[in-house]
């Protein structure tokens, strides 16, 4: 029985590792265009709506991703 309810553990915290590196990867443009924060200043707002209503699809995110490391104003 406990040997059932650890391979069940391990197996929840694998996903949740899983889970965490995706989300990770999905929001990089939005944690670019943060860090790049006094460059961008408004452009961060832009890049978040558009990364988080967007960026699954391929399109989305690399929009997103362009905007935020693009050193053009606006």
């Amino acid at each position: 029985m406990i040997q059932i309810l650890t391979v069940t553990t391990q197996q929840e915290e694998g996903g949740a590792l899983f889970l965490k590196i995706i989300l990770f990867i999905y929001f990089i443009p939005s944690m670019i265009a943060l860090l790049r924060l006094p460059v961008l200043k408004f452009k961060f707002l832009i890049v978040l709506l558009v990364n988080v209503f967007f960026g699954w699809t391929v399109y989305g995110w690399w929009l997103s991703f362009i905007k935020a490391v693009s050193s053009s104003k606006g």
